[in-house]
């Protein structure tokens, strides 16, 4: 089904013409996120977005600033669009590339403590945020717990360990990291029972540049999830 679906947006997609100025480039924002955007020039969605942008025949520049910069930008209208994007991100109407995967947050707690499996087992917990971190509505809205914010996943990870904060919620492939950098090996998380799912895309102006711009990106996308490209830059995660 979902195969049927890429084709028929690969069959619009060739047959209504999209096109952007060829002329022009198109500034895309972005925020530093270890491993994945490490500058401009590093990391592996700055290497996704520049080959879709080679495979749509595009010229863009990448903007990497914080995450509060970015989507202030977007929604003033000075960027043409902003990687990795979450419906918690913006606040206007916008148009959304084809998905890039699949954002899972966890809760993480010190070994010989119980796993979370659920947001109910927060309830009654002091739970560690990253500051700036896009957290789904599930969590930022929940009252049965109270919260605090850290500047980073390590000091989240260190805050944990000190038994300042009960859990710490993060996404997988970030909370891992932390730990591998903050040098705790006592830190425990149920792999299979991700607390809140958000749907992460290559965020647009609604305008018609912005449409274009979406339907060429979801255009790359598609191909590339077909002829293996997108798994091969995207598995660098667990290298």
């Amino acid at each position: 089904m979902k195969k049927n679906i890429q084709s028929l947006l690969i069959f619009f997609l060739f047959f209504t013409g999209v096109s952007v100025a060829a002329d022009e480039t198109y500034l895309i924002g972005t925020f530093p996120i270890p491993l994945m955007v490490e500058d401009k020039d590093n990391g592996i969605f700055i290497e996704l977005t520049k080959e879709i942008a080679k495979r749509s025949k595009i010229k863009i520049t990448i903007k990497v600033l914080p995450p509060k910069r970015i989507t202030t930008y977007f929604a003033e209208n000075i960027l043409h669009g902003f990687f990795p994007a979450l419906d918690v991100m913006v606040t206007h109407k916008i148009s959304k590339s084809e998905s890039i995967y699949i954002k899972k947050d966890f809760g993480f707690t010190k070994q010989g403590q119980p796993l979370v499996k659920s947001i109910t087992d927060l309830t009654g917990k002091h739970i560690g945020m990253t500051l700036g971190y896009p957290y789904s509505k599930e969590i930022t809205a929940n009252l049965s717990f109270t919260t605090s914010t850290a500047p980073s996943d390590i000091n989240n990870i260190i805050m944990l360990d000190a038994g300042h904060i009960d859990v710490f919620v993060v996404e997988e492939k970030s909370g891992l990291k932390a730990i591998e950098q903050s040098g705790k090996n006592n830190i425990s998380y149920d792999s299979e029972q991700p607390l809140s799912r958000q749907n992460v895309y290559y965020a647009f102006q609604s305008d018609k540049t912005g449409q274009r711009l979406a339907l060429l990106f979801s255009k790359a996308l598609v191909e590339m999830k077909n002829d293996g490209t997108f798994e091969n830059i995207m598995s660098k995660v667990d290298e």
